[in-house]
């Protein structure tokens, strides 16, 4: 019995197929393994005459240009505004004594680090690549992070101590738990820090870019908006001025943006009585000298109790990791390759240092380098910025700008911050890949409504009740108008739940569903650990624990996409998308300009040529 011609065309063509991908899924898995002895190769080696570089002179690579006057106003101002939000959140629990005297001097010997170490790294990338227009990446304070310690681990801990003990007692223990569990965040940094790389390179670049761009929205953008939006008489001046300068390109002769912004937003302060002589005059009493502590004792003491606090521990110091990897590729795409692995490494000991000499709060490279180079700044605004918190922190002078300057008008200049991070990932996304990147936000703007508002009104409920009163489970379950459940779920492991998300949806779009089975099934491995979709980590650790649901839902996809590479294989489903990915809209334009000047020309019929 013979078989068809046809029948047998379309056998060889499926067997070739199938070749085909096998042939690419070794391959796959032959580079992966290069890059992990590669990766290896490099942790081992030893670059003496790179590391040298750093300090020669190099005529090329300015050390003071007029944009770090620009770039340390701005990163001046966003470092001091969460520095002195987290003192007034600190405040009223741990008092002067540890706040100014313990925690702030600890800040200012890890800022300080940073920022050498990232002056460092900028000197020795413009050498090695003779370059001139290098910037240096912005560096402070961990922002989510501060405030996770704070109404997560600090608040729970005194609470639960002051009924037993009085109040220095809890006061101290809550600040060396905390000191405890930011010295294992550095730990896990430092860990981490050897996969940095390989995380970079195997992670769509709008995935981890969709990430940081959710931070810059949510919690610069959107969070800082709502002090403009109280107080709009001292601020929408300082708001115009800030995106004007920045977006509009207006200037204003010698005096920088953000400076420019602070002086007038902090003039109609003053001129409103926004502001009080009596708060300066009792912040007047805290100007004086500070020590540096070195509580190394206390937190090894300590380290038992951490284990209840190690949901917050854990995705705290996997979202530093996470944000550095994205604040990395972010820098790359403004034309500065700094290796991961090293940014990982200051950020982990700059961690390491701030629990040492008492400061609570982790450190990390800030998000927005795009808009530091933007401002033309390069090496010395980051230096300016270590030296200029000296003195704030070793004299107590942080409490007397509390009481001078309008903190709300440093705000104009973080909403512009994050505004620039999400246009900057937008411009290298494709726009096949928008729903993605939206799609993949949603979930730290759900972080933000719960940790903002839930959180926030617990913590003003319980000034004026009982410590032991649990308002938020009180509240929350007689909540009928949305789902609290499904947004815990969401808001759990923002920044990792963000970026499973986009990664998935981004190859549901270009029908790539072997690679959208491998992040379904990591992201099902996360969320059964509690690492993304749940307030806690660990197993089943509440009786409303829902991530064992989340990982049979991403199983599930996982088995979807199994059956649609299947039909792919077969030629039932459309195939892979050929457009290339993480390109901007020029270089797109011109990708699809020559493949259009590549395609072949139609050939004309003999009988359809015109006759002469």
């Amino acid at each position: 019995m013979s078989i068809p011609m046809k029948d047998l065309t379309s056998s060889i063509e499926t067997k070739a197929y199938e070749n085909q991908s096998h042939s690419k899924i070794r391959g796959c898995f032959y580079s992966r393994r290069k890059i992990v002895q590669n990766e290896l190769k490099e942790i081992l080696s030893f670059h003496p005459k790179e590391w040298i570089s750093a300090f020669r002179f190099n005529s090329s690579y300015p050390v003071f240009v007029k944009g770090d006057i620009d770039g340390f106003m701005a990163l001046f101002i966003n470092n001091l505004a969460t520095l002195l939000t987290a003192i007034l959140c600190l405040q009223p629990i741990l008092g002067n004594d540890i706040v100014y005297g313990k925690i702030v001097p600890g800040v200012g010997l890890s800022m300080l680090w940073g920022d050498i170490y990232y002056v460092y790294m900028a000197r020795k990338l413009a050498f090695k690549e003779k370059r001139g227009d290098v910037c240096a990446m912005p560096y402070g304070i961990n922002t989510p992070g501060a405030f996770a310690f704070i109404y997560v681990i600090i608040l729970p801990t005194y609470y639960g101590c002051i009924s037993s003990h009085d109040k220095g007692y809890c006061q101290e223990l809550a600040w060396y738990v905390a000191l405890a569990s930011n010295f294992a965040t550095g730990i896990i940094l430092l860990l981490l820090c050897v996969f940095g790389e390989f995380i970079r390179r195997n992670t769509p670049s709008v995935a981890l870019l969709s990430s940081i761009s959710g931070l810059g929205f949510a919690f610069l953008a959107l969070n800082e908006f709502l002090p403009v939006a109280e107080r709009p008489i001292v601020s929408f001046i300082p708001l115009a001025i800030v995106m004007l300068g920045y977006f509009g390109g207006v200037k204003y002769g010698p005096f920088p943006v953000a400076f420019l912004a602070l002086a007038t937003g902090t003039a109609l302060a003053w001129i409103t009585s926004l502001n009080h002589v009596s708060a300066v005059r009792e912040a007047s009493h805290l100007v004086k000298g500070y020590q540096p502590v070195f509580p190394i004792k206390e937190i090894f003491d300590h380290f038992n109790t951490i284990s209840g606090y190690l949901s917050t521990t854990i995705p705290t110091a996997v979202s530093i990791a996470v944000g550095t990897i994205q604040c990395v590729e972010s820098a790359k795409r403004a034309g500065d390759f700094y290796p991961t692995r090293e940014v990982m490494f200051a950020d982990g000991m700059g961690t390491l240092i701030a629990s040492l000499f008492g400061s609570i709060f982790g450190m990390t490279t800030y998000i927005g380098h795009p808009a530091f180079k933007k401002m033309g700044a390069k090496q010395a605004y980051i230096v300016l910025n270590g030296l200029a918190f000296l003195p704030l922190c070793f004299l107590g002078i942080t409490a007397l700008l509390i009481s001078i300057i309008a903190v709300v008008s440093i705000n104009p200049i973080v909403i512009f911050i994050g505004l620039v991070i999400c246009t900057d990932t937008l411009a290298i996304t494709p726009k096949r890949h928008y729903p993605a990147f939206l799609l993949g936000i949603m979930s730290i703007v759900a972080d933000w409504a719960q940790g903002t508002i839930i959180s926030g009104v617990t913590a003003g409920y319980s000034d004026f009740t009982k410590s032991n009163v649990h308002f938020s489970p009180n509240v929350t379950s007689a909540i009928s108008s949305f789902s609290y459940r499904g947004l815990i779920n969401f808001a759990g492991g923002s920044q990792l739940q963000c970026i499973f998300i986009t990664a998935i949806m981004l190859y549901m779009i270009d029908r790539k569903f072997i690679h959208a089975s491998v992040w379904s099934f990591l992201a099902g491995i996360f969320a059964f650990f509690g690492l993304i979709n749940s307030s806690r980590v660990g197993i089943l650790v509440n009786s409303d624990d829902d991530g064992w649901r989340f990982t049979i839902g991403y199983m599930s996809m996982v088995a979807l996409f199994g059956l649609l590479e299947f039909a792919q294989r077969k030629k039932w489903v459309k195939q892979q998308e050929t457009e290339p990915d993480d390109l901007s809209s020029i270089e797109w334009a011109e990708w699809k300009r020559q493949q259009i000047l590549d395609e072949p020309l139609p050939t004309i019929a003999e009988d359809q040529k015109p006759t002469v």
